[in-house]
């Protein structure tokens, strides 16, 4: 089968596109035909050395993406050949097949495209965490959204949406852009601050930092 590896720290030359032979379903494993492997600034963090590096190279990349099952391991339930399986963390994922954890996968609703599908899933888990876990949004609550046009910041602003609150959408930049954007935005009646009895002007000052 195809992968792609890294051969060492550095840019987009220590990848390289090579052969590797076919992994087997072990025990507890499905094995997946990838169709489409999610493509995360983590990947890129790896590549530069600030991950993984316990791990030899050359390494296979990625850890995210979609396809569909051709064999399962002994021990596997509630997953069968043929179905289409995404996942959010598996590493190995840049490759025609990838043995994963059976419990690290869940099916894809025939609704949703494999293109989407790999693409949703890390992203679409932390904006869930935070909009959901980190502070349950309520109806009226106002949330700023940092980088609002990425894949991120577009779905974390559906999940406030659709939970009854609203969006102020920070495209800047510079810190000073979004600063100014602050500034002049409405205090909103329930704002996270508030929630956690701290000042507004506290979370402001640590926009100083915001590259």
């Amino acid at each position: 089968m195809k992968v792609v590896i890294m051969n060492g720290t550095g840019g987009r030359e220590m990848l390289e596109h090579v052969e590797r032979p076919d992994p087997v379903a072990g025990p507890g494993q499905a094995l997946v035909e990838v169709a489409f492997a999610g493509v995360n600034f983590m990947d890129i963090g790896v590549r530069q050395g600030l991950a993984w590096t316990e791990t030899p190279n050359p390494k296979i990349l990625g850890v995210e993406g979609v396809g569909r099952i051709v064999a399962v391991g002994d021990g596997v339930e509630g997953v069968s050949p043929g179905q289409r399986v995404a996942w959010v963390y598996a590493p190995g994922s840049y490759a025609q097949r990838i043995a994963i954890p059976a419990a690290s996968l869940v099916l894809v609703p025939d609704a949703i495209d494999d293109r989407t599908a790999a693409a949703v899933m890390m992203q679409g888990l932390t904006a869930s965490h935070f909009a959901t876990d980190f502070y349950p949004v309520q109806p009226g609550d106002v949330a700023f959204v940092h980088a609002a046009a990425g894949g991120l910041g577009l779905l974390l602003t559906q999940i406030v949406k659709l939970r009854g609150g609203h969006v102020i959408g920070g495209v800047a930049r510079s810190a000073a852009q979004i600063r100014s954007l602050l500034l002049v935005w409405p205090r909103p009646r329930r704002p996270w601050a508030a929630q956690h009895h701290e000042p507004a002007e506290k979370h402001q000052d640590r926009l100083r930092g915001v590259p």
